[in-house]
């Protein structure tokens, strides 16, 4: 593959890349199976490995109990939840659990689920689209193929991890402080 043709297959994937806006999510409830399969196919793209999963039974299941979502009515499970899903699997991997609750639940205290999750996902396809920009700048200005990809990878390892760096940081003081600092 040159490098025209990886650019080209950057900027495919990203363009195709759309997580449905809450008005666009179905008003019907659903089951835990439905709600997974509803994730795993938004998701895929994200997933870097086919054999890992971004949400399983058991994940809702401590998110419920961790009360990061509300538990489900009747073991259905509603649009309201999805939004909240869709939040916890593409950042879960970037932060703790903890802090993606402390950030949520900062958020959802001036504003609905379903306005954050609009503003999440405005936000995450505008960072998707730098991002390809910035592979595509660097791929093409590349020798070749290969240092291209080395390079394309260092740049992108880097910016995620000054990135989660930087979400650390500003999460921390969203925490409510530790047993010995109440004393």
């Amino acid at each position: 593959m040159d490098k025209k043709e990886l650019c080209n297959g950057i900027q495919e994937a990203v363009n195709g890349f759309h997580l449905p806006r809450q008005n666009e999510l179905p008003e019907l409830d659903f089951y835990m199976d439905q709600i997974i399969s509803i994730m795993e196919k938004r998701l895929e793209l994200l997933s870097s490995d086919k054999d890992s999963k971004l949400i399983t039974p058991a994940m809702i299941n401590n998110y419920v109990k961790l009360g990061i979502i509300p538990p489900p009515k009747k073991k259905r499970y509603t649009r309201e939840h999805i939004c909240y899903l869709f939040i916890i699997c593409t950042l879960k991997s970037v932060m703790p659990i903890p802090s993606i609750m402390e950030i949520i639940k900062a958020h959802t205290a001036t504003r609905s689920v379903y306005e954050l999750y609009d503003m999440f996902c405005d936000i995450y396809e505008k960072m998707l689209l730098g991002a390809a920009e910035s592979a595509k700048e660097i791929l093409g200005d590349a020798t070749d193929v290969k240092n291209g990809l080395a390079e394309l990878a260092l740049f992108m390892a880097i910016n995620a991890s000054t990135a989660q760096f930087i979400a650390s940081g500003a999460a921390k003081p969203l925490s409510p402080p530790a047993e010995e600092e109440k004393k």
